[in-house]
């Protein structure tokens, strides 16, 4: 396999701009392994400084990620935070995609709790252009982009199979008939917005370890957690 290469520009304190709310909101990513995918994270910490948003980007980082990376992440801007992984119960029946495993630590990001409030982005997102606002909708609600079942992952689902959208589902209507009620909202926990909490960190960690994995992992549980549930739909994001 070649060696990727890519070149990084170190940010500089003229890229930075200061509000009251910079110190209790956050855009936070998440990053494992001594892989490229740093590069994504590199890519999204240009593209949120190209549309001058003015909240930093948290890295929550595995332990087996390279010093050389984090410098690299430093160098971006980038506020590093070390998180342990979370270990879920043996999956006999696998994931969608092996590495999904590892999205079970992400839900170490509840316990930011020196942010009141924090939009997760997956490392492969690309922002063009600025979605601060989205900091300024109203608080106690998990805002999440709805998920798309066109994806080859969902191809095992009777959503992939029959072609349902559930951001268009007039397309294709629900055979009730043949498959019972419609399936509930489904999010991506690709893109989220919430508030850290202790408890709700502490409870999703809990049932963690006391519930079957299923094939989407993390993103399957938070489906299953009594979150008031807010969508937020095509705003200037698109991921790789």
């Amino acid at each position: 396999m070649a060696t990727t290469k890519m070149i990084v520009e170190n940010s500089t304190e003229a890229d930075m701009v200061v509000n009251s709310n910079v110190g209790k909101r956050a855009y936070v990513t998440f990053l494992a392994g001594n892989k490229d995918y740093w590069m994504g994270v590199v890519g999204l910490a240009k593209g949120l400084r190209k549309v001058n948003s003015v909240y930093p980007l948290v890295v929550a980082i595995l332990p087996d990620v390279p010093e050389e990376h984090r410098q690299i992440l430093v160098a971006q801007g980038c506020i590093i935070r070390e998180i342990e992984p979370v270990i879920p119960p043996e999956n006999k029946t696998g994931y969608s995609m092996p590495y999904f495993v590892l999205n079970y630590s992400k839900l170490r990001i509840w316990e930011f709790v020196e942010y009141e409030k924090v939009i997760y982005l997956d490392g492969d997102i690309q922002v063009f252009g600025n979605i601060d606002h989205l900091f300024d909708s109203p608080p106690g609600y998990l805002y999440a982009v709805k998920d798309c079942f066109c994806e080859i992952s969902w191809c095992k689902t009777p959503q992939y199979q029959i072609g349902y959208c559930q951001q268009s589902p007039e397309k294709v209507t629900w055979p009730v008939e043949s498959l019972g009620s419609p399936p509930p909202i489904y999010f991506n926990a690709g893109m989220i917005m919430f508030e850290p909490n202790l408890v709700t960190y502490e409870d999703l960690l809990r049932v963690v370890q006391v519930t079957t994995p299923t094939y989407f992992a993390e993103q399957r549980h938070l489906q299953a957690n009594p979150f008031n549930l807010q969508s937020c739909i095509g705003y200037a994001l698109a991921s790789s």
